[in-house]
């Protein structure tokens, strides 16, 4: 018989808000909630032994400024408004960090009318962007050759982990790693019982679905239809065997005909540098 999970009333829950997801989605979430409703009680469910296993902590550790994004739209506005407060948190909690900024250069003519673009989208978006000449171009980056560049100052770098690891702890919220969400039981005005994969069921008012690459899933187990499937893509790196070349970041002018941002180079917090990535099917 098909096991069936199911909230009565009368029944307590074990938490006003139940989150899914400890990447970092999952983990500010938690976090934000707490500090805006203090005594708000909040659990978090996480399939890996540790927060930050996916995503969150196999990305390039880049605090991007938003100087690709359309001036006023809200990807622009929490990106700079991101940046900012991400520095903050990281120095705040002594969570290892840099702003390096970061150089997008040209090297081809037809490159330079979107390179002048991007200034004045970032100038727009409240972003310090210097324009650089050839011969400027080795003030930030001796080794690097190209037509023109510009200067983004704010970009830098931080320790993923480090940042979800700290939203955990600071969030007070209950984390359960080891959770993962096989079953939800979704009933209106009783709120959501999940059921994991050890066999605990946990009852909550409210059920936030954080699960990134699974996000789809999760939502297909409470009733909701998303309209959409997601199609996960991976990036893979080389590592520079000379990382002394690269002082920051370095970046290509975007191809608009190519939905990513180029093969760039990204010297991390622990002073490597990565060059790429492809974009592969996961």
């Amino acid at each position: 018989m098909r096991e069936v999970v199911q909230v009565r009333a009368g029944v307590a829950y074990d938490c006003d808000v139940l989150v899914v997801g400890g990447g970092i989605v999952g983990l500010s979430t938690a976090y934000a909630i707490t500090r805006a409703v203090p005594g708000t009680r909040v659990t978090v469910l996480e399939k890996e032994p540790g927060p930050a296993r996916h995503q969150t902590g196999r990305n390039s550790g880049v605090i991007h400024s938003g100087v690709y994004y359309r001036p006023g739209s809200l990807k622009a506005r929490y990106a700079v408004r991101g940046a900012a407060e991400m520095v903050k948190f990281c120095a705040e909690y002594d969570i290892p960090h840099a702003v390096t900024g970061k150089l997008i250069v040209a090297t081809e003519r037809d490159e330079l009318p979107r390179l002048h673009a991007l200034v004045q989208r970032g100038r727009e978006n409240g972003i310090p962007v210097r324009e650089l000449g050839a011969s400027q171009i080795a003030e930030y980056e001796p080794e690097v050759r190209g037509l023109a560049a510009i200067h983004v100052g704010t970009t830098g770098v931080c320790d993923f982990v480090g940042v979800a690891r700290q939203l955990a702890e600071a969030s007070g919220a209950e984390i359960r790693y080891g959770a993962q969400v096989v079953r939800v039981d979704r009933r209106a005005g009783l709120g959501v019982a999940v059921l994991t994969g050890a066999g605990d069921v946990v009852r909550g008012r409210v059920l936030v679905n954080c699960a990134g690459l699974y996000c789809d899933e999760v939502a297909r187990m409470t009733g909701d239809e998303p309209g959409m499937r997601i199609v996960p893509f991976r990036g893979e790196y080389y590592e520079l065997a000379r990382p002394e070349l690269v002082r920051g970041l370095v970046y290509p002018v975007p191809d608009p005909a190519f939905p990513f941002l180029g093969v760039h180079l990204t010297r991390g917090i622990d002073g490597g540098v990565h060059v790429g990535p492809n974009a592969v099917p996961a």
